[in-house]
């Protein structure tokens, strides 16, 4: 399941509930480094962990390891340097709306539903 969300249309937000962003979701997102014309792009990878739903200042919060230490990126929907949005997996089993728990015990992120069955 690979679903490509365009960040500047209403999709990621307002689709509906299968499609939508939600807290649990690994999204990748690719940004601008600048605004000039041929820009490099950089990507993001990362469980979503809390959506703050405010019109044009709707904001996400990615959270991953990267080299054994936790990093968080808060990212703003509608900037003009989010190039894309992509959730890459659905979250299973979250029923929270902010999984901030995730700050102080990095191993349930890798508990998903989906990857116990993987495991059997």
């Amino acid at each position: 399941m690979f679903l490509r969300l365009e960040a500047r249309s209403n999709a990621a937000l307002t689709a509906s509930k299968k499609d939508r962003l939600c807290a649990g979701d690994i999204v990748t997102v690719e940004t601008k480094n600048s605004m000039a014309e041929g820009a490099a792009t950089s990507s993001f990878t990362g469980v979503c962990i809390a959506i703050y739903r405010r019109g044009i200042d709707t904001s996400f919060i990615l959270r991953n390891l990267v080299q054994k230490v936790g990093v968080e990126m808060r990212f703003l929907a509608y900037s003009p340097l989010v190039k894309r949005i992509d959730i890459v997996h659905k979250g299973v089993g979250f029923r929270r709306a902010k999984l901030f728990y995730l700050r102080e015990n990095p191993g349930k992120t890798f508990q998903l539903k989906l990857l116990r069955k993987a495991g059997k």
